[in-house]
């Protein structure tokens, strides 16, 4: 990412697009900075297979603690990842938006109906961002006093996101509501099956 400064010039569609476009200017020459790189690399602990690993090793560490609180709380964790996902990849392949790096290095920036498939252009949602705060709101359902600091670390994450030119504010933001979503629908589910 040698030398990128700017997008390239587009017409925004709405406002929101240009402020997406003006906080990406500012960032794309940071991209490659130190600083930048370690924090990308340290939010990569919410992309899907570290998300996954957590989930488990909740899992097995319930099994053989034979700890039912500790189960459930694995469990919710798996399902609203696993929907947070899901969710994520459907809007993805609807969705083609060129991610800010990839922009200013391709000189071509789009924002149109899914056609292409490729990392450059799925930009839309943040899957890091849905994720996190998937996992995040999951464990603070069962744990109170873990709700805080796991929702700071999904913001965080979101917003390395940003910072390291990969995904645009509205990406990170779309990918939160995800997040939520998912953890909300899960939580609908687990509800209704005490229920029964």
């Amino acid at each position: 990412m040698t030398d990128l400064k700017n997008l390239p010039d587009f017409e925004p569609a709405a406002p929101v697009e240009e402020v997406d476009a003006a906080v990406a200017d500012v960032l794309i020459p940071h991209a490659e900075k130190a600083a930048t790189r370690a924090l990308g690399a340290v939010s990569d602990l919410s992309d899907q297979e570290p998300l996954y690993a957590a989930s488990a090793s909740v899992l097995v560490t319930a099994a053989v603690l034979r700890d039912g609180p500790t189960w459930r709380t694995g469990t919710r964790i798996l399902a609203s990842h696993l929907l947070a996902t899901a969710l994520r990849g459907v809007i993805k392949k609807m969705v083609d938006r060129t991610r800010p790096e990839a922009a200013a290095r391709r000189g071509d920036y789009v924002l149109r109906e899914g056609e292409r498939h490729e990392s450059d252009f799925n930009s839309f949602p943040s899957g890091h961002t849905a994720g996190a705060v998937a996992v995040a709101m999951a464990v603070g359902r069962d744990n109170p006093g873990a709700r805080l600091p796991a929702i700071s670390l999904a913001a965080v994450s979101g917003a390395a996101q940003i910072l390291r030119s990969r995904h645009y504010v509205t990406d990170v933001v779309a990918g939160a509501v995800i997040g939520i979503i998912a953890d909300e629908l899960i939580d609908a589910v687990i509800v209704r099956a005490r229920r029964v």
